[in-house]
């Protein structure tokens, strides 16, 4: 089973081109700034800022980092103590810091909000000129840019993006900071991937190191969200299960890692209505190799009431939740076919059988004679036989995890899949 989320319960990831394509939108929006005014402590610039593109990649390295480079084309003039220069044509301002630094913050649990501190001592500004400019002069431009950006809104803070998070299900919600990542792409930059992570509950963190891992987005996406293993089984199917067979989640432990699959197993026994007053003694739940959550189950009923030590019935079954996408919702459709059970009598059924037709035939001669009506059909009966029991069936099946996709104006889902946590492909249009 495939891995992608390294520890995280959520993993959303786009590319560096989704992302110049929002930041370009957002600039010819009029969102960004684009004129520059400003004087402090003897320096003036007068001039334009061009449409902003980010690099997720800007120190070249291989694998996965945490730096992200913001490029923004300068024109304009620079004073200083009334001596003027001209900005030269294909001056570029780069801003680079490091993403691990940016969080998300939850509001009231209805929206989330995505900030850039540009005027974080972890933020390194360099001008990079195509032309000659003196070099007080690229410290005069590099100087009034940082200070002009501290007086911009927010004192330097800008809110990239603000998502409401209101109608998004409740067990994915994230909880507290998310932390950021990047994975480069040797082939091409364009596809460079951004990806923000973040638990749904308490727990230690995982790491921001995607390199031994999945290339998370396919080439034929640009963007996903990963909803972990431990996630999807925890946080969605095991509140519904537990609900349906009228039990606390306790009843179940949780077993699974970083590196290994995660399982639901049920800790106790529990009694259920139904065909043959059946007690369910065990159910393991699992994401299978078919891109299916299974659950397993054994099952004991007994036909005859008040006769438990002597005669009982032995099922094991299983179910199946299949994710699709059905329009702008992720759908799990069950099945849950009839389980495969054997009929048993206790060593004192046995006897009971056995005294019984003794009584009937008063020697235990006459005995043997019914012995090959009576007893032989009775071990035949604890062959493997069809034995329905479609409460347990309907009630195991009726677990509906099923929920709709928060963003479908802005990011609509394209896509569904479960090779072993819960992938959805999107597809964000600036």
């Amino acid at each position: 089973m495939t891995l992608y989320t390294q520890g995280w319960d959520l993993v959303a990831a786009t590319t560096q081109q989704v992302l110049n394509g929002f930041l370009l939108a957002l600039y010819n929006d009029g969102a960004l700034p684009k004129t520059i005014d400003v004087s402090y402590e003897g320096v003036s610039m007068v001039g334009t800022l061009g449409a902003p593109t980010i690099n997720l990649n800007p120190s070249r390295g291989v694998g996965t980092n945490s730096l992200a480079q913001i490029s923004l084309p300068v024109t304009g003039t620079v004073t200083f103590f009334g001596n003027s220069n001209v900005v030269p044509a294909g001056t570029t301002l780069n801003v680079t810091t490091n993403l691990r630094y940016l969080s998300v913050e939850i509001q009231g649990g209805t929206a989330a909000r995505l900030s850039l501190d540009l005027t974080s001592n972890l933020a390194v500004y360099n001008i990079a000129v195509k032309a000659p400019l003196a070099p007080p002069w690229v410290a005069f431009l590099n100087g009034i840019l940082q200070f002009w950006f501290s007086q911009q809104s927010f004192a330097g803070v800008y809110y990239l993006g603000t998502v409401d998070l209101s109608s998004v299900p409740g067990p994915l919600l994230p909880q507290g900071s998310a932390y950021f990542a990047t994975q480069q792409n040797v082939n091409n930059p364009n596809v460079n991937a951004l990806a923000m992570v973040a638990n749904t509950s308490s727990g230690s963190p995982g790491v921001l190191d995607f390199t031994g891992s999945a290339v998370l987005l396919p080439t034929n996406q640009t963007a996903a969200l990963y909803i972990s293993n431990r996630c999807l089984l925890v946080n969605l199917v095991l509140p519904q299960i537990a609900s349906a067979l009228n039990t606390a989640n306790t009843s179940f432990t949780v077993t699974g890692a970083t590196s290994t699959p995660y399982n639901l197993g049920l800790n106790t026994e529990i009694d259920l209505s139904g065909e043959y007053d059946p007690d369910l003694d065990t159910l393991n739940i699992y994401v299978n190799g078919n891109g299916q959550i299974q659950g397993d189950y054994d099952a004991t009923g007994y036909p005859i009431g008040g006769f438990h030590s002597i005669i009982w019935v032995d099922v094991d079954g299983y179910f199946t939740l299949t994710p699709a996408q059905s329009g702008q919702a992720i759908t799990f459709s069950s099945y849950a076919p009839n389980g495969s059970g054997s009929i048993h009598l206790s060593t004192g059924g046995w006897f009971l059988i056995g005294a019984l037709i003794i009584a009937t035939f008063g020697s235990l001669g006459a005995a043997l004679v019914a012995v090959v009506a009576v007893v032989v059909p009775v071990v035949i009966s604890q062959l493997k036989l069809s034995i329905s029991m479609s409460a347990l069936q309907t009630l195991l099946a009726s677990a509906n995890v099923s929920f709709s996709w928060p963003a479908q104006s802005a990011c609509p889902l394209v896509g569904v899949g479960l090779p072993g946590d819960l992938v959805l492909y999107l597809a964000p249009s600036p």
